[in-house]
């Protein structure tokens, strides 16, 4: 990067790359939103990839922490371990030869609380520059910890004593620990491996541990150490969506322990975990065992929550990397991504035709309501009748960039780089304030277009991939094409109560065929998933929600969270057998056609 060149204020980068200033700085405090997940207890924090998992764990962590209360290390709440997952070598292939019946569910703990283990003693000594001489100085503090991992060595079965004194300095007596962990699942790791060598199943010599026999009383001993808080430790697990079957059911066997009051454990997950059975087959249960945020839940039921979190997000952002306006000031979100003016001047128009026209042609309950429902769809109506290839409608303007990005900040971050870089690569010595319309617009229906076939094509063209998957792909494509011209349909039909439609709730229950299709559908990012009370009131029933993403390449405007279509299951299977047709008939006979009730929006 040449010296006078702006950074990138959007550039993503990975949490746990980020120093704890920079962390801090950037955080937007969500845990009003998600509170359960930085008190003591065990939770599950599920969401998207990019959904800002792995920024509040990073922002839970010691030195995080410190910088943000301004405490000493052993005053803050409580101490965090961040154990990642993904690309680990918990996951092996050789551990699927083990069975049942061979120790799988053993030798797997072993391996989980032996990496868990290694993990908490990594965290202990980077906080260590931290503490305060003072607490850290304190031989009888090291002694009692090493005096008691002696006794964990000895209930395992290991006659090998670590000495009681160490360097405070060089902090040799937390590396002996480490030390001996690593050893022991460095043995583990080598006996797996050496089954892909051996016909026969060999067996297992060493010391089995588990979570409550050594990684929980070890986690107890860490807790003791004066320099660290007096409060519970946090496992902050990150992407346990990794985990095999066996491996998931040992965690939540642990989860099920119910130890949350001095380590509590906190999961993230893509949306893909295995199961909530233990190893027992019981189930732990979201009531009495753990908590649960779904964070796509949150921001796809909420008109201003996640705008407002973007909004700060962008704040400070430009803030940091010292964007100012002419004024020297930094600009608000919406003056660095100005909408298009006369795009928006146009909807003004329309929106001052609704309000004046309300006493005779008003549909809600305000005249507000009217301008909210109908402006927009209007005006993209108005350009869709005009055949002048210049009638174009353009995605920019910040609240409609946040929407577009459909609950999910890295779909918002992303593309604002990508925006950024194109302006500054067409004039690189000059001072960014604002990215014109036009390269929003621009960027965000590019995004759009590799979102909708990418994400499909990726999964195909892996030749691993099993064939029923792909036949999987293929109506899920289809499904897709369809919600789109039938919700692109409903925004051009004037006579709709609603027209902005993102979402389809179902009468019935789907069959398997449907759910693999929907499963997969949530797993790559097409829908959010949620429930909705049924139309009989007899409980609630699924709703699904088409990824905002989409809205360029559909031509539909992503703005605020609005109706649904109810939809059967025969309806949905028409469109991943029969798109064309299904298509063909909506256009003709229009979307009521799909279903014989009156549509209600989410907030009737």
């Amino acid at each position: 990067m040449a010296s006078n060149e702006q950074p990138n204020p959007f550039r993503v980068r990975s949490p746990e790359k980020l120093g704890a200033e920079d962390a801090v700085h950037l955080f937007v405090n969500v845990f009003t939103d998600f509170y359960k997940i930085k008190d003591p207890g065990h939770s599950f924090l599920n969401g998207p990839r990019g959904s800002g998992k792995s920024m509040m764990f990073r922002y839970l962590q010691p030195d995080c922490q410190c910088v943000a209360t301004s405490r000493e290390l052993h005053k803050i709440d409580y101490f965090s371990v961040y154990v990642p997952l993904k690309n680990t070598s918990l996951n092996i292939s050789e551990l699927e030869r083990i069975d049942d019946r061979h120790g799988s569910t053993y030798i797997n703990e072993h391996l989980m609380s032996l990496f868990f283990a290694v993990e908490a003693i990594a965290a202990v000594t980077k906080a260590i520059p931290l503490a305060s001489a003072e607490r850290l100085g304190a031989p009888e503090d090291r002694r009692a910890f090493l005096h008691g991992f002696n006794r964990l060595l000895l209930l395992m079965g290991v006659t090998e004593e670590l000495p009681l004194d160490g360097d405070p300095e060089t902090h040799s007596w937390v590396g002996s620990v480490r030390d001996m962990c690593d050893k022991f699942y460095g043995q583990a790791l080598q006996y797996v491996r050496r089954l892909a060598f051996s016909r026969d199943l060999l067996a297992y010599e060493g010391p089995l541990l588990g979570y409550m026999d050594f990684l929980f009383p070890l986690l107890r001993l860490i807790r003791s150490l004066s320099f660290l808080p007096d409060g519970p430790i946090f496992l902050l697990i990150d992407d346990a969506d990794k985990l095999s079957l066996t491996q998931t059911k040992v965690l939540n066997s642990w989860v099920s322990s119910r130890t949350s009051d001095e380590a509590s454990i906190k999961v993230s997950t893509q949306m893909q975990y295995k199961t909530l059975r233990t190893t027992a087959s019981t189930k732990v249960d979201s009531t009495h065992d753990f908590s649960e945020v779904n964070i796509s839940d949150i921001y796809t039921s909420s008109k201003s929550k996640y705008l407002n979190r973007v909004r700060e997000i962008v704040q400070k952002r430009l803030r940091k990397y010292g964007v100012c306006n002419s004024n020297g000031d930094t600009p608000s979100a919406e003056e660095f991504f100005p909408g298009y003016a006369k795009q928006e001047e146009e909807i003004e128009k329309i929106k001052e035709e609704l309000r004046s026209n309300f006493e005779t042609e008003g549909r809600g309950f305000r005249a507000s309501d009217d301008v909210v429902r109908y402006a927009r769809p209007i005006y993209m109506t108005r350009l869709a009748g005009q055949r002048k290839a210049s009638s174009k409608y353009l995605y920019a303007g910040f609240e409609q960039l946040a929407h577009i990005s459909s609950g999910i900040v890295r779909y918002f971050l992303e593309p604002a780089a990508h925006m950024f870089s194109t302006v500054q690569a067409e004039a690189p010595d000059a001072i960014i304030t604002e990215i014109p319309p036009t390269v929003q617009d621009e960027m965000v229906f590019s995004d759009s277009n590799n979102f909708r076939f990418g994400e499909l094509e990726k999964i195909r063209d892996d030749e691993e991939t099993p064939p029923e998957e792909l036949e999987v792909i293929e109506k899920l494509g289809n499904l897709i094409e369809v919600l789109g011209g039938v919700f692109r349909q409903c925004l051009l039909t004037e006579s709709r109560a609603e027209r902005r439609v993102f979402s389809i709730a179902l009468y019935d229950e789907p069959d398997s065929e449907l759910r693999d299709i929907l499963r997969l559908g949530v797993r790559c990012g097409y829908f959010h998933r949620s429930t909705i009370g049924k139309k009989d009131g007899t409980g609630r029933t699924r709703l699904y929600i088409l990824s905002r993403r989409l809205a360029p390449t559909f031509k539909l405007d992503p703005n605020g969270f609005v109706g649904y279509l109810w939809l059967s299951s025969s309806k949905l299977k028409e469109a991943i057998h029969r798109p064309n047709t299904l298509l063909n008939r909506v256009r003709k006979r229009g979307v009521d056609d799909l279903s014989n009730v009156d549509q209600l929006t989410l907030f009737d």
